[in-house]
């Protein structure tokens, strides 16, 4: 029987065979508790789903940014070729106006055709002491003797135990443009370079174990757990349940990563039992509030009082600036005793005669 043609009643007894023959305790419910738990499930592997399907189209974007990034690297390191090509037919014209100069006939006159001749020899001259317009960008080929040397010296560096003269030989050759064929049977004589393990991120420590560059972390209480990977600049985060659920995901930068794991898991406990909200904005949330809780706190402003005597301490001192700093505190401090005020008759001079 196809699963789009059952009745309530056949999908209830379907559901509730494989829920016994799976010993799930699901299989006791009853009929209408049964139901809702088949809707439930329907209901997280959709979201788990679209979940992975964010996910997946997040990592292609940084894909497709990658690519990128390597197309205009590779362009930078071809970018002399096609300068060339520039150069070159940029100087068409000059060659075509120089031969025509110097092809002049006399009717002209004899004086204007031969300082035409002057100036189309001389300019002729001039380009021929430039050389080719390939050398005036890569003079001698320069870049490609340089690539070959490096492509030498690091083949060669991560061995030790050769032979000087024949790495000598191989230098020499590579700087000459001579091919190298000998240079992996010279490399093969020596004993590879033992190289350091790369560092651990900076929040390895207590729970944190790692195996071929997939960093997990599992505390002692708890059967969730984090799987970790770089991913460019940032790391990606997977948190999984004891029973192998997607709880939570996405990418935050390394320096992150310390405090946001245990708070990842505290909650795995919860989210495994509530599984409605998507994986995604979990995964944010909890990172926002990480951020939030490790912010400092703001610094409470000054009282009135306060700020207004700092600023009166702050025009005291910009009004004198060779004063000590006694001065200005001295400055700051209210008189013993207000001014007396000026007579009346001072106060509003007369403006009249």
């Amino acid at each position: 029987m196809s699963v789009w043609n059952m009745t309530g009643a056949d999908r209830v007894a379907s559901l509730r065979e494989s829920a016994e023959a799976d010993s799930d305790p699901a299989g006791q419910l009853s009929d209408l508790d049964l139901l809702n738990a088949a809707y439930e499930s329907v209901l997280r592997e959709q979201i788990d789903t679209r979940d992975r399907y964010m996910g997946l189209t997040t990592s292609l974007r940084k894909h497709d940014e990658a690519v990128r990034a390597a197309a205009v690297h590779t362009f930078k390191g071809d970018a002399d070729r096609y300068a060339q090509y520039a150069v070159a037919r940029h100087m068409k014209p000059f060659d075509a106006l120089l031969y025509r100069a110097a092809n002049l006939p006399d009717r002209p006159g004899p004086r204007q055709i031969e300082g035409l001749h002057a100036a189309a020899e001389r300019v002729r001259l001039e380009l021929e002491d430039a050389g080719p317009t390939g050398d005036l960008i890569d003079p001698g080929g320069a870049r490609h003797t340089l690539r070959t040397l490096r492509h030498a010296v690091g083949i060669l560096a991560g061995k030790d135990g050769l032979d000087a003269s024949d790495v000598l030989r191989l230098v020499t050759s590579a700087l000459d443009n001579e091919p190298l064929t000998d240079i992996f049977t010279v490399a093969d004589q020596g004993t590879p370079r033992p190289v350091p393990p790369p560092p651990g991120p900076a929040f390895a420590g207590p729970g944190w174990s790692e195996a071929r560059g997939l960093w997990t972390y599992q505390p002692d209480d708890t059967g969730a757990h984090i799987k970790a990977y770089p991913l460019g600049e940032d790391w990606y985060l997977d948190l999984w349940s004891a029973r192998g659920q997607l709880l939570a995901f996405g990418t935050v930068p390394e320096a992150e990563v310390a405090t946001l794991a245990p708070a990842l898991t505290a909650r795995a406990g919860t989210w495994s039992n509530d599984r409605s909200d998507y994986a995604w904005r979990r995964f944010a949330d909890t990172a926002q509030a990480t951020r939030t809780a490790a912010a400092p706190p703001n610094r409470a402003p000054a009282p009135a009082a306060q700020r207004s005597e700092d600023a009166r301490v702050r025009a005291a001192t910009a009004a004198s600036p060779s004063r000590s700093a006694a001065q200005p505190a001295a400055a700051a401090k209210p008189p013993a005793s207000p001014p007396p005020a000026l007579p009346a008759a001072h106060a509003t001079p007369a403006r009249h005669r």
